[in-house]
Parts: structure tokens; C-alpha cells; sequence
């Protein structure tokens, strides 16, 4: 099939004038023809053909074909940053996220919980990096229940993204080019947070109609807004996929 391609090629070469409105498409399918295995330009997609092969390291599957979505999520699972990346490292990625929280969510985020993907970097301006490691010896047990309980909340990140997925088409993105990525990933975020607003609506709508009843007594402030809310509003979770 690359033999007849790229003799199909030459001979529209060889047809076709230098300046034609095929050009662009002509360049892409020589790409795929000449491309070598490891020159780090293969083409995997004639209509997509930014598309990466991303290496996973997991066992049922090793490579991965798309490109990277990095989240940022309160500790109560409010999605308050997604950003789309090309194949950089996920440490690199931090700044540009916390750029981008900082522009939509417009508080401090004083701590922030990561993976062990995310090793080499201890702050992202004012916020600090805390990443899971053996306990030191100079932490106290509190600390260590402390930092223990931390990394327990950021496990809760994973099935955010499962969830976005499965359920608000990040899974697999239909919309063209790079900018194209860059709308999936914000509309999937957007639409997970919508989805838990209109639960909480729902759901306020039902203590109201209950309470009008006489049924039960209502207390929206314990319901909705449990103690220390605001204190845990300055730490948050990151993850890359």
C-alpha cells in the first residue's frame, strides 16, 4: 500500500502544477510516505494529522493515540481547571495549568496535591508542590496523617476523569485540529460541573418541597456547605491523562 501511495503521489506530482489548492493535502500523504519509523514526524491519521502516540507505560495498553488533558480539582471534586497539551513531560505542565486556574478561579491555591509523575518541581509561584514520598523523620504524627489524608482525597481525581470520559466525550474528540482539542477538554469540564449543579439544584428542590410539607426539617447551610469549606478552598488536585 506505501509502494502504490507514493507512486500515486509522484504522478500527481508530475500532473498537477506547483501552486494548487491540493498542496497542503499532497505535503500530509508525502509525510506519510516518506515518514521512518523513529524520525519522530510518523503520520497516524490522514484527516487528523496532529495525532500522537503517547507511551502509557500500563500493562493492557502501552500506547495511547491523542493527546494529553491535564485537571485541576477542588477537594470537593469541582473541576476549577482543564487544559489541553501536546507530549510534554507532566511536570512541565504545572505552571501552565496553575496559569490558568488562576485566570478562571481568581483565588490562591496554597497547596497542591500531584502524583509522582510530577517530580522535579516544589513551587508554582506561591503554590506549594506536594507530591506522595516516604515520611520523613522529623514529621510529626500528625503531619503524617495529615499529608496521608491529602494524598487519599487526591486519589478521588481519577475517577473525575473517568467520568468525563465515559460520560462527557473526552474519551474521544470530534472536533479538527488543535484548537479543536483545546474546546473538548474545557466543554467536558464545563459540562461535569453543570451536571453537579443541576444535582444540587435537584436536590435543594426537594428539601424545599419536603420542608413546605412539614416532612423535615430543613438546614441548607449543613447540607451544602459542610465545616470548613472555605479553609480547604486554597488546596487542590492535578492530574495529566
Amino acid at each position: 500500500m506505501r509502494t502504490i501511495a507514493g507512486r500515486l503521489l509522484r504522478e500527481l506530482l508530475r500532473l498537477l502544477p506547483d501552486r494548487n489548492a491540493y498542496q497542503e493535502r499532497i505535503d500530509i500523504c508525502m509525510r506519510l510516505v516518506n515518514g521512518e519509523r523513529l524520525d519522530g514526524h510518523k503520520i497516524y491519521s490522514l484527516h487528523e494529522p496532529d495525532v500522537l502516540c503517547i507511551s502509557k507505560g500500563k500493562e493492557g495498553k502501552k500506547y495511547e493515540f491523542g493527546n494529553k488533558v491535564s485537571i485541576v480539582r477542588l477537594w470537593d471534586g469541582l473541576i476549577i481547571g482543564a487544559l489541553s497539551f501536546r507530549n510534554e513531560y507532566d511536570g512541565h505542565t504545572i505552571d501552565k495549568a496553575m496559569e490558568q486556574v488562576r485566570r478562571l478561579y481568581d483565588r490562591k491555591i496554597k497547596t497542591l496535591a500531584c502524583d509522582r509523575g510530577y517530580r522535579g518541581q516544589s513551587m508554582s509561584g506561591q503554590t506549594q508542590i506536594i507530591i506522595p514520598d516516604t515520611p520523613k523523620k522529623t514529621d510529626s504524627r500528625y503531619a503524617k496523617n495529615k499529608k496521608h489524608k491529602l494524598f487519599r482525597k487526591r486519589a478521588g481525581i481519577e475517577p473525575v476523569i473517568g467520568h468525563c470520559k465515559a460520560d462527557h466525550r473526552l474519551g474521544r474528540n470530534f472536533y479538527k485540529g488543535l484548537f479543536g482539542d483545546s474546546i473538548n477538554v474545557m466543554l467536558a469540564a464545563a459540562a461535569f460541573n453543570f451536571k453537579r449543579a443541576m444535582r444540587l439544584l435537584l436536590c435543594l428542590i426537594e428539601r424545599v418541597i419536603m420542608w413546605c410539607c412539614g416532612r423535615q426539617e430543613l438546614n441548607f447551610q449543613h447540607q451544602f456547605f459542610p465545616q470548613g469549606y472555605m479553609k480547604k478552598c486554597d488546596v487542590a488536585f492535578l492530574r495529566v491523562d
